[in-house]
């Protein structure tokens, strides 16, 4: 995958996409990430909005126990959906909510989509697999550097492989995973099947 550029690309994540509309004031959400931000400064010495951020969004939304809501809303909803429902199906959901209170407090964010590698190798290879296996990330551009982060997981990893991000952490018991899509969300609202297709699309030309 293309290496982000450090001009073109940080004033192309500042847009929004059709899944990434602003849904809450620009003043609200900075008071709530600085509010997390100065309390922590206060406390510890250091503090960063990226993390403010995602604690800000755990906070508020949880991770979904329901397998039918998963099904019948995963790859399906905006952000402001998301955020009104405060639940979760899973990382993209996670991941379309970050990258758009991020954008809304000026830090250019991706949305970066990726399949686990060993997926990938049998799915490739034509072998046999239960289900589609990857993960979805951000990329931010902070402090003058592109760094990745794991809304899901709250991590942050500032030195990453944009082609083969080999984590210093678990998902699911998986740690390396290869992007086939960067944008500003996934475009489109998507059934599970279809966006299952698309992923199979992708990667095959990866």
């Amino acid at each position: 995958m293309k290496k982000l550029n450090n001009t073109t690309d940080v004033v192309k994540y500042l847009k929004f996409g059709n899944l990434t509309q602003p849904f809450l004031k620009d003043e609200y959400v900075l008071e709530m990430v600085m509010r997390h931000y100065y309390a922590k400064i206060k406390l510890y010495g250091k503090a960063n909005q990226l993390e403010s951020l995602y604690l800000l969004i755990n906070h508020n939304v949880k991770y979904s126990k329901n397998q039918e809501f998963r099904d019948n809303y995963k790859f399906q909803r905006t952000a402001e959906e998301i955020w009104a429902s405060k639940q979760m199906t899973g990382c993209t959901d996670y991941c379309i909510l970050f990258a758009t209170l991020a954008r809304q407090i000026g830090i250019s964010t991706t949305f970066l989509h990726t399949a686990e590698k060993y997926w990938l190798q049998k799915f490739k290879n034509n072998e046999t697999f239960k289900y589609h296996s990857g993960h979805s990330f951000c990329e931010c551009f902070y402090k003058g550097k592109w760094i990745l982060v794991d809304p899901t997981c709250k991590k942050i990893q500032t030195n990453y492989d944009s082609n083969n991000i080999q984590l210093n952490y678990n998902v699911g018991g998986k740690d390396n995973f290869i992007p086939y899509i960067r944008d500003l969300d996934l475009s489109t609202k998507q059934s599970i099947s279809e966006h299952n297709k698309i992923m199979d699309e992708l990667c095959l030309k990866i």
